[in-house]
């Protein structure tokens, strides 16, 4: 087997204090402390980094170690109880049973799951030779007889008197004969104990003696080869199950404080240093191992990440050993088994034992395979996103090696306004139906930094950051690309389905605002934004759709010589507009022009504009910038009756879009698209229009499939949403103002 040689000398910065005062014949010292301890680097000294062969299971902890090999738990559900051979290896599974860490290659099991004070009938199993597990039955010892736990192969049990107190029995079973052995030197009237630590020859105990209103604690140590007390200290607190013990030293929690005593083996002299509740404790001969949970970020909810440090009994000479613990036991021959990483060698079983020095190192054993610092094992990004498609959402995930860490997801529109980023916060512990180590966030296609608009198609970067809460290692980045597809919807300038609409105000300037209809609130979600000055000098705007070829809604602007100018749509709403092309002279004849719907059938957007005499004509598109319509063609007479003519798309599933006019007397009527650029005889939709100002074929405001349509009096505007119907293609009027906040405006579209 080949290990990794951890350095032996490594300090901490000083960033805390914690100040030891010995009870007996000690000095006031102070161990260093930091919130984010870091390693001295190694030197040349050093052994170089070798590659361990044994393998320590993944998602476990070390609960036994002896010198051919340790004994590990599962965590979370299926757990499993696994004997690792550090020799070759290979590991046999032992029934699931509730344990204590113990210095040995010898494994007790019992017969129930959780509670070892209740095993009735234990076994055996020493995993150096193989052999067959041994059986002691408690049972036909008496109901008196409690499991306490085991040093090696030595059971140690409670036995209750006739008196109400216990006395504390060692049972070794060997050629199938039980040698039962009474351990001497307790305190008079014991009344219970606990079994607190082991090593290879001998335990510390936890005992309570006297009667109720005279209690008194006392924490023992006992040689099992002479089943005598060696050590005994009086304390204060309750029974707890937790302490450690060395050669020289023995240690234990008292409540107060908390407080953590050090006691010297073989005299009265203990040293009592103040101690975080938190924190877990061992032994290596004189030092203290510590380890203290992290200050700075730390996340114990969902990884318990602690450094372990070394500290003399005196509380000087702090040093960390491992940058992260979660289990240890001890080991044979004095030495401590930790389950721990480093940020050089990454997470496994580290054995922590005195080097040639006489000062505390750590070598890895088995390792896990990971590393102890954030890596990010990969993502599950999509390349390519259709938004029109995923009506559930797409997810974004990423696997890292571990999860205390807070995570931010960045996602920015390629080519987009300055605006158009989000950061997500991903905390890594709230994700747990990811599965293990994997953080994440759903796409519903909302816009990046205005999650009530919908997102526009394009290509997006999306960027990662990692930062562990514990402090180990460096913050981990990563980004990639998702080119997303989206189909722009009608009267759509940025290609996010939604649509927009324009006005211009009194001295000329045009605004943006976007027409997202909010059922719940019952009001369209946005703020208009300027786009420019100076187009007073036309005296008709018309919403045309995608004429030109660019996917997304162009405008036609004619000016007061009757000339007609295209302005392409960009597929940004902050600058909606490239450049203006001429489409042609002579546009003054027409006193209504309707665009925005395919009304031949295409795919491409139409226009048709009646003139003066009320003949209808179809300006059909081309996609052609240069020349977006074919020749004209008349495809109807007697619409002057009309004195508002609206294209408002495909209202009620036909072959074609079709358009909406308002007579003179207030009455609106529908003409449904036949695809070839005529129209179904007329349909009466209603009375009282006459009020408005202006309608308005917005598209699809509300998101539910079908165009709806805006109408304005003065600085108000109402919204019909569609039915889909065309007996009755609009629900009743909702406010939906959205543009009131503007100055005054003369023209909307």
């Amino acid at each position: 087997m080949k290990h990794v040689r951890m350095p032996g000398r490594r300090r901490l910065a000083a960033a805390a204090a914690i100040t030891a005062l010995a009870t007996t014949g000690g000095t006031m010292a102070t161990i260093p402390a930091t919130a984010a301890p870091v390693l001295v680097p190694a030197t040349a000294a050093d052994e170089p980094p070798q590659t361990t062969t044994v393998r320590f299971p993944l998602n476990a902890e070390v609960v036994s170690a002896g010198a051919t090999g340790f004994l590990s738990r599962t965590n979370g559900p299926g757990p499993e109880l696994r004997w690792t051979r550090y020799a070759d290896g290979t590991s046999t599974v032992l029934p699931l049973s509730p344990l204590r860490g113990g210095a040995s290659d010898v494994v007790v099991t019992g017969d129930h799951d959780t509670d070892i004070t209740k095993f009735r009938v234990v076994k055996i199993h020493d995993m150096a030779t193989g052999a067959a597990p041994v059986e002691v039955d408690l049972n036909g010892l008496g109901e008196n007889y409690v499991y306490r736990g085991a040093v090696g192969a030595t059971l140690v049990v409670g036995v209750k008197q006739a008196d109400g107190t216990m006395e504390v029995r060692l049972l070794t079973k060997t050629g199938g004969v039980l040698d039962e052995r009474t351990v001497t030197g307790l305190p008079v009237g014991t009344m219970g104990f606990s079994v607190t630590a082991v090593s290879a020859d001998s335990f510390a105990l936890a005992a309570a003696a006297g009667p109720a209103e005279a209690r008194t604690y006392h924490r023992a140590a006992v040689d099992v080869r002479t089943a005598a007390v060696t050590d005994l200290y009086g304390t204060t607190g309750t029974q707890r199950v937790e302490g450690a013990l060395s050669p020289t030293r023995m240690t234990w929690r008292e409540e107060e404080g908390p407080t953590l005593v050090v006691g010297k083996r073989g005299t009265a002299e203990t040293q009592r240093l103040p101690l975080d509740g938190f924190a877990r404790y061992g032994l290596v001969g004189d030092w203290l191992l510590a380890a203290r949970p992290y200050v700075l970020g730390q996340d114990t909810r969902t990884d318990p990440r602690r450094a372990l440090i070394a500290v003399k009994p005196d509380g000087s000479d702090g040093r960390v050993l491992l940058e992260h613990m979660s289990s240890f036991v001890p080991g044979p021959d004095g030495s401590v088994l930790v389950r721990g990483g480093t940020a050089e060698h990454g997470e496994g079983l580290y054995r922590v034992t005195l080097g040639e020095d006489g000062t505390p190192a750590a070598e890895l054993v088995a390792s896990t395979g990971e590393p102890t610092s954030v890596t990010l094992l990969g993502s599950d990004v999509p390349a390519v996103i259709d938004l029109d498609r995923a009506k559930d959402g797409i997810d974004f995930t990423w696997r890292l090696s571990r999860k205390n860490v807070k995570v931010s997801l960045t996602l920015t529109r390629k080519g987009g306004p300055d605006w158009s980023a989000r950061t997500i916060w991903m905390p890594g512990g709230d994700y747990p139906d990811l599965g293990p180590g994997k953080v994440g966030w759903s796409w519903h296609g909302e816009n990046v930094e205005v999650p009530e608009r919908t997102a526009p198609g394009g290509e997006y970067v999306w960027t990662i950051s990692v930062l562990p809460l514990d402090g180990i290692g460096p913050a981990v980045r990563a980004s990639g690309s998702v080119i997303v597809h989206r189909t722009p919807g009608a009267h759509d300038y940025d290609g996010n389905v939604d649509p927009e609409l324009f006005a211009r105000d009194a001295s000329g300037k045009l605004w943006v605002a976007p027409a997202f209809y909010d059922e719940s609130r019952g009001s369209l979600v946005g703020f208009a934004s300027p786009v420019g000055s100076g187009w007073s000098i036309y005296d008709r705007l018309e919403s045309s759709g995608d004429i030109a070829g660019t996917a997304v809604a162009d405008t036609l602007a004619r000016d007061k010589s009757g000339v007609l100018w295209l302005y392409q749509g960009s597929g940004d709403a902050a600058k909606p507009f490239l450049g203006r092309v001429k489409v042609g002279s002579g546009w003054q004849t027409y006193d209504k022009l309707a665009g925005g719907s395919d009304l031949t059938g295409d795919g491409r957007a139409d226009l048709v504009a009646a003139d003066k005499a009320g003949d209808l004509y179809l300006y059909k598109g081309t996609g052609n910038a240069t020349a977006p319509f074919a020749p004209r063609r008349k495809i109807g007479f007697g619409w002057g009756v009309y004195n508002d003519l609206t294209a408002v798309g495909n209202l009620a599933g036909g072959p074609a879009g079709d358009l909406v006019a308002r007579d003179k007397a207030g009455v609106l009527w529908l003409y449904l698209g036949k695809g070839d650029g005529t129209f179904a005889s007329r349909v009466r939709i209603g009375g009282g229009w006459t009020p408005y100002t202006q309608l308005i074929g917005v598209g699809d405001a509300n998101r539910d499939g079908r165009p709806d349509l805006m109408a304005r009096i003065g600085w108000q505007s109402y919204f019909y949403a569609g039915t889909g119907d065309w007996r009755a293609p609009f629900k009743q009027a909702r406010d939906g103002q959205v543009l009131g906040e503007l100055p005054g405006y003369d023209e909307a579209f």
